[in-house]
Parts: C-alpha cells; sequence; structure tokens
C-alpha cells in the first residue's frame, strides 16, 4: 500500500479548499491504488454511499479532478464569428446594437456616471483605470433590462449567473491598462458572493472613436476596433476552468474625440439557481442565422393572390373550427365559446402552385437551395384569436413565408417577431403582403387578441437541401 506523499497531499488539500466534491477525490484516490481506510483518514471523510462512475459528476484532468459545476458553460453564439485559435474562446459579433439603441445607451451612460474601479479598489493604482463608470443595472431602467437580457439570450446563459451590466465611458487619455477580468485566488473569496469565477465578458462598442480607444489582445494577436453597435465576448477561463491569460486585455488610451462601451461579465454559479438551469438556448436557437436580420416583407403576384381568394371565398362554407396542439393557438377569455381560428384546405394543385411559386423567391432571398415541405390551408383567426410566441418545427420549417390573404379588422394585428440579436419587431401585413422569416430559429407570435372578426393567412414551409 503506497503512503501518501506530500505532492497527494496538497492536491487533496487544494480541491477540498476549492470546493470540490469529496467523494469524487475519494474515488480518485481510490483508482490510484490508496486503501479506503486510508484515505479516509487522510482526509476524515468517508462516502455516504458506494460510488460509480455515473454518481461522480467529475473529469478527469492528469492527477486533478474538477467539479463539473466549476467548469465554464459551452456555449454557441450562432450570429457571431468565433477566432480561430486554440489559445481561447473569443467571438465577434457585428451589429449587435443598432446606432439608435446606441445613443439611448449612451445618454443613460453620461448621466449617471463615477469614477472607475479596480476589483481590489485600491487608489494607488488610479492611473491604471481612468475611465468613468455607470452602473446601469442598479438603474432598474426597462430599456436597459431589454438590452441585458437580450445579451443573456444571445450568448444563452441565465441571467443568474450574471453580475449586473455596466456602462464605461473614455475621454482623452483616459485608458485601462492590461488586464484580465478573471478574479485572482487573492481576490475571489472576497467577490465570490456565490457567483464563483467570472467566465464570459460580453463587450459591446457604442461609439466609433476619433483616434485611438482600440482594445489590445496581445497574447491573441487580436485589436477590438471601436465600431457602433458590435460585441466582443471572450472566455477568460480554459476548458478545466483555471484562469486563462491569453485573455489579457488593455483598453487602449482615447486619442481623439471619446469612447463609451458596455460590459456584462458571466459567472461559474448563481446564489439563486442551479448548474443545470445555467444553459437557456434551446437546437432551435442553435440553428446558424442564414439571412442579415432574419425577415422579410414581400408583395405577393396579384393574379395568384386573386386565385387564393377565389378559392376562400367559394369554400367559405366548408371551413372547419382548427384544432392545434400545444395550446399555440387560444381565445380571449371573452370570445372562450368560439373556436379561435377555423381552416380552409387548399387543393393539391394549388398547394403545388404556392411552393413553386415562392421557391425561387426564397431561395433569392436565403441564398440556399431548398426543398418544399409543407403549405398548411389557409387559416382564419377568429375575434380575440391570439397566436402564442413559438418558434417552428427544427426539421421542416426552417424557411417560411406567411401570406396574408383576407382581414376584416378594426385595428391592425401585428406579427411579433424577433431578429437575430433577440430584438423584436412588429409586421403588419395587408392582403397580398408576405413575409419570409427563418421560421425555425426565430421566435414569432400574436399575444395581443385580435379586434376584427378575421385574419385570414397561408403558411408555407420549406428546408434546405442539405438538412
Amino acid at each position: 500500500m503506497p503512503a501518501f506523499t506530500q505532492d497527494w497531499i496538497d492536491w487533496i488539500d487544494e480541491n477540498v479548499n476549492a470546493g470540490m466534491d469529496k467523494d469524487g477525490i475519494f474515488k480518485i484516490l481510490l483508482e490510484n491504488g490508496y486503501e479506503h481506510e486510508q484515505i479516509k483518514k487522510q482526509m476524515e471523510h468517508e462516502p455516504a454511499q458506494k460510488m460509480s462512475s455515473q454518481s461522480v459528476g467529475q473529469f478527469h484532468i492528469g492527477k486533478k479532478v474538477v467539479n463539473e459545476k466549476l467548469l465554464p458553460p459551452v456555449i454557441s453564439i450562432e450570429g457571431g464569428t468565433r477566432l480561430d485559435t486554440d489559445k481561447a474562446e473569443f467571438y465577434l459579433i457585428e451589429n449587435f446594437l443598432n446606432e439608435e439603441e446606441c445613443a439611448t445607451i449612451i445618454e443613460k451612460i453620461q448621466d449617471h456616471l463615477r469614477p472607475s474601479l479596480m476589483v481590489d479598489h485600491d487608489t494607488k493604482k488610479s492611473s491604471f483605470r481612468t475611465s468613468r463608470t455607470c452602473d446601469m443595472g442598479a438603474l432598474n431602467d426597462p430599456f436597459i433590462n431589454m438590452i441585458d437580457e437580450r445579451i443573456c439570450q444571445t450568448i444563452g446563459i441565465d441571467a443568474a449567473f450574471s453580475e449586473a451590466i455596466q456602462g464605461q465611458f473614455y475621454e482623452v487619455g483616459q485608458e485601462f491598462k492590461a488586464h484580465t477580468d478573471f478574479f485572482e485566488k487573492n481576490e475571489l473569496s472576497d467577490h465570490d458572493k456565490g457567483f464563483g469565477q467570472r467566465s464570459f465578458t460580453f463587450f459591446i462598442y457604442l461609439n466609433e472613436v476619433e483616434e485611438g480607444g482600440h482594445t489590445d489582445f496581445p497574447m491573441l494577436g487580436v485589436t477590438g476596433v471601436p465600431k457602433i453597435g458590435d460585441a466582443l465576448i471572450w472566455n477568460s477561463l480554459n476548458a478545466d476552468g483555471s484562469c486563462n491569460y491569453n485573455t489579457l486585455h488593455h483598453g487602449m488610451p482615447v486619442r481623439k474625440g471619446w469612447k463609451a462601451v458596455i460590459t456584462k461579465w458571466f459567472r461559474l454559479k448563481s446564489p439563486t439557481k442551479s448548474f443545470d438551469q445555467r444553459l437557456t438556448k434551446t437546437d432551435n436557437e442553435k440553428i446558424k442565422p442564414i439571412t442579415e436580420i432574419g425577415f422579410k416583407v414581400e408583395k405577393l403576384d396579384e393574379l395568384l393572390h386573386e386565385k387564393i381568394l377565389n378559392h376562400y371565398e367559394i369554400n367559405e362554407v366548408y371551413k372547419k373550427d382548427e384544432t392545434v396542439e400545444g395550446d399555440f393557438i387560444t381565445n380571449d377569455e371573452e370570445k372562450a365559446e368560439q373556436a379561435p381560428s377555423t381552416l380552409t384546405n387548399l387543393s393539391a394543385r394549388l398547394k403545388k402552385e404556392i411552393h413553386d411559386y415562392l421557391k425561387p423567391k426564397l431561395e433569392e432571398w436565403s441564398g440556399v437551395e431548398l426543398d418544399p415541405t409543407f403549405v398548411y390551408g389557409i387559416r382564419t383567426y377568429n375575434e380575440g384569436a391570439k397566436l402564442r410566441a413559438h418558434r417552428d418545427r427544427l426539421d421542416t420549417h426552417i424557411v417560411s413565408c406567411i401570406i396574408n390573404i383576407y382581414q376584416d379588422v378594426d385595428e391592425d394585428w401585428p406579427l411579433q417577431i424577433d431578429d437575430h440579436h433577440y430584438r423584436t419587431h412588429d409586421i403588419v401585413l395587408q392582403p397580398g403582403d408576405m413575409v419570409f422569416y427563418e421560421g425555425a430559429r426565430l421566435q414569432h407570435g400574436r399575444e395581443v387578441p385580435l379586434k376584427g372578426r378575421a385574419f385570414a393567412n397561408i403558411f408555407c414551409h420549406f428546408k434546405p437541401v442539405s438538412a
């Protein structure tokens, strides 16, 4: 039976003090030839139940054991570009915020500025970081809260695993010298507060600086150039949870003009939510975008619209109450006794004509060769109807089209649809209008009750030939 060397004793102490699973440590020691009673005496711990590889949530990295709950999350940034390097996980998203959004944020930052602080608040280092900061999360501002939510949705990490959003403002000569965003060992205990180490940084430029103000990552060979709305995202940790010093970065001095940015940091843990609640993206959200925004409004050919409308009117007496699984279509409480929608079937010939008409137009818009998958009949929403916000079928509804055929309404009934950066848009369609959209990826619906008697649409769906 081997005796515990000082190397193994240090390893046990390091992992226990870091809060690693003691049962997991126990199991590793068993696998390395130590006896049960010997380990029990050294650790002053005995597992509560018999262990197996399935019951211990651990990863083995050399001689170390790393708790799965302290590893950085595996994320996907579908609308961005990942840096081609194995030194760090680093992404760029262009135009994450538009000019109007950036201008609004800048105004709010300028109204609530204070001197920026270092993590250790050491006044001797006042020349290290010379910007001013706005604690935007403390403003309880609906617009800022919406931006914060979009950041969390884009990175796919629940907000409970993050810090409040911050804004920074740099004037001529001001900078943030080379630093990393993670907490050093001597800092972590003071700043943990149930959140653990920092993992991802989500950093957004709000203006284009006249001169200077770049963000240099010298170890990665990357320079972030301030451009309105562009976002940089990087992981300050390695895959094994250790600090990644390759993410060292320097907010270079502003030489002319000024610079405004916002920053949001994500953490490994949450004091309010469990580990399995950390990641939020569905499989639909992980579909790679194929167009710049995700939707486009077009006009239907007038002759085809007239043909469909004639079919709708002739078959009025044959329409049936519609039942849709999952409560996607519901009624306003005042109209609970009537079906929220009815369905008028289309002939096979008319379905084919609609698909053949749309296919080249959708291919031109999307830049993807498409296979037709589905043409729904004419759905008529009745007074008080609501369409729950949802994403379409992952396998067949990748590129879609809604055609507005007929409406008898007292008020416009907009389609609310997200773009690729989780910004919600209201699209108002008139008869003969149609909207192309990436149906499986983007959330869409009509959650305000219909004020009117009828709103008739056709839904057409395609998938990429390569899918």
